[in-house]
């Protein structure tokens, strides 16, 4: 089971009331795995536009997040060798590689979560564009 936070986006969830905004809720709820029942043609194409916006807005957090963490581990590893040599005598060095060390833990959880969370999007819109595909043929 997935923990609760991967229900959460920074955005939240859309305030307007309608119909794209209730079955954007639904997909979310249901963590973007299965699409919501009943979707005419024009409700598909409207919650592909919505998902598409917020999709592209996440994707922009996980690339923030993993520069974060990109640059957490690279100083990390730069005040590793340094803080070895002296045999940890250097109360700020090993503050300083301590902090970045305790950093790289949450930075890593916080990446994960948004990379599972884009890539179920990403899914869902995937869904979304094949069911679009699907009922051009018929």
């Amino acid at each position: 089971m997935a923990p609760k936070y991967f229900d959460t986006s920074p955005f939240g969830p859309p305030s307007a009331q309608g119909r794209i905004c209730e079955l954007y809720r639904a997909l979310a709820r249901g963590k973007f795995a299965a699409l919501p029942e009943g979707l005419s043609r024009a409700e598909a194409e409207g919650l592909d536009r919505y998902l598409l916006a917020r999709l592209e807005l996440e994707r922009e957090e996980r690339r923030m997040h993993f520069g974060a963490l990109a640059l957490t581990a690279v100083l990390f590893f730069l005040l590793l060798p340094p803080v070895l040599a002296e045999g940890f005598r250097n109360g700020l060095l090993d503050a300083m590689a301590l902090l970045l060390f305790a950093l790289l833990a949450p930075y890593l959880f916080v990446y994960f979560n948004y990379e599972n969370r884009v890539r179920a999007m990403s899914d869902a819109h995937l869904r979304l564009l094949e069911r679009e595909f699907l009922s051009d043929d018929r």
